[in-house]
């Protein structure tokens, strides 16, 4: 007989069985439900709004900086195209503030009984947007559940029977989409526009559903960075060494892929952070989600101790457009997390990318850089992540640094 309490494999053992069984009970459900919500929305009366207005919904709460990141390009960029930014989260709005990201309000309210669908009344109360945009980043596909993708069916399909223009945008999609993501997708009213932020995603959304799909790079591109102190520290740590600088950018999510565990990810970022050093760069080691969950700066930290010294340090910036300023400094970058290769080579920043999701490649072609995208899952070697950094840094020198021209217009999905 078992006593006393359950152990940590019991618990998680028992709420994967509820989580399956609630992601089964939701797929079900949810293309019914977006169905018949749709077909009640022909009775809808437009929404009065306000010209120029643009609500954007994060992918997420808040999570890593590359949630921070898309949200603060996308208010960049409606501010530049003379708009009106109107943000919204899911989940609490403090977290946001706390990071320096002011202006934004809750969504959860507008979410109907069941936590599927949106309440069109609530809509149109919450916003007078003229247009509304669902960022859809890496959450479209099914990977984080099927609740979250028809509230945003929901959303854009009550936005666009209110008379607005709904656009479901900036979004990556895997080859192995879930069915029942697809079966909600597949809910899209007509009338909303659908635009991938890679050409890979833009052809298996098109394969997919069967209709029309554009194609623009992701909007963090579009974040200005931030010029702080603690990025002027680090600009005179980087004046003051006789060499190149590569800032290294480690992934601590990389410990749950196929299993790997986060010692084999701390050596292996070790191993690459310490030939970079013997091949003549300085290193930074900068943790680009400050979160102790996953917890990326407790990696840094570790690939850097007992060697940190002159010529190698750790860096924890605030927030994401400080980070976007700290890694301006770099002749190269070598990243493992894809918004902080869009940071970098938004500015004209050579990097390396190490990819494990199979979307690097794809944000990477914007910048003509997807030959230095590394599969993580391959074990590239030490040498040939040195011999891609030299070839990065070597290239940019000798073309000179440049702001891609698309990020001097708006996103197309603004137009």
């Amino acid at each position: 007989m078992t006593t006393g309490l359950e152990t940590s494999r019991e618990i998680r053992k028992r709420e994967n069985g509820w989580g399956n069984f609630n992601r089964l009970l939701a797929g079900h459900a949810a293309p019914t439900l977006v169905t018949a919500q749709r077909r009640l929305l022909g009775l809808e009366k437009p929404a009065r709004t306000v010209s120029g207005r643009t609500a954007v919904l994060s992918p997420a709460s808040y999570g890593s900086f590359g949630d921070e990141g898309m949200i603060q390009g996308s208010r960049d960029s409606i501010l530049a195209a003379s708009g009106i930014p109107h943000l919204l989260t899911p989940g609490s709005k403090e977290p946001w503030a706390d990071m320096g990201v002011a202006g934004m309000e809750s969504f959860d309210d507008v979410i109907g009984f069941g936590r599927m669908h949106v309440d069109a009344r609530k809509l149109k109360r919450l916003t007078d947007a003229q247009r509304i945009v669902v960022l859809g980043a890496d959450s479209i596909d099914g990977a984080y559940g099927i609740r979250s993708i028809t509230q945003r069916v929901s959303l854009l399909n009550v936005a666009a029977a209110q008379g607005r223009h709904a656009e479901l945008a900036n979004f990556s999609f895997r080859r192995n989409a879930s069915d029942d993501a697809l079966a909600a997708l597949r809910r899209l009213d007509p009338r909303v526009r659908l635009t991938a932020r890679d050409t890979n995603s833009q052809a298996r959304v098109i394969e997919a559903l069967q209709r029309k799909v554009d194609v623009f790079p992701d909007v963090a591109a579009y974040m200005k960075p931030a010029s702080t102190p603690a990025v002027e520290q680090l600009r005179a740590w980087v004046t003051a060494q006789d060499g190149p600088t590569a800032i290294v950018v480690p992934n601590a999510h990389l410990a749950a892929f196929n299993g790997a565990g986060i010692q084999e990810v701390t050596s292996r970022f070790k191993s690459y952070t310490y030939a970079l050093l013997e091949a003549g760069f300085s290193v930074v080691v900068l943790a680009h989600d400050v979160r102790q969950d996953p917890g990326d700066v407790a990696l840094s930290e570790s690939i850097v101790r007992g060697r940190s010294g002159e010529r190698l340090i750790s860096a924890v910036p605030r927030n994401a457009q400080e980070a976007k300023g700290m890694l301006a400094l770099a002749a190269v970058v070598v990243t493992a997390r894809m918004h902080a290769g869009v940071a970098a080579l938004s500015q004209g920043v050579p990097c390396v990318g190490l990819d494990y999701v199979d979307k690097f490649s794809g944000q990477f072609q914007w910048y003509d850089a997807d030959r230095y995208v590394l599969s993580w899952e391959s074990h590239p070697s030490v040498q040939r992540l040195v011999e891609l950094a030299r070839q990065a840094a070597g290239d940019s020198g000798n073309t000179g640094r440049s702001t891609p021209a698309f990020v001097n217009r708006p996103p197309s999905w603004l137009l």
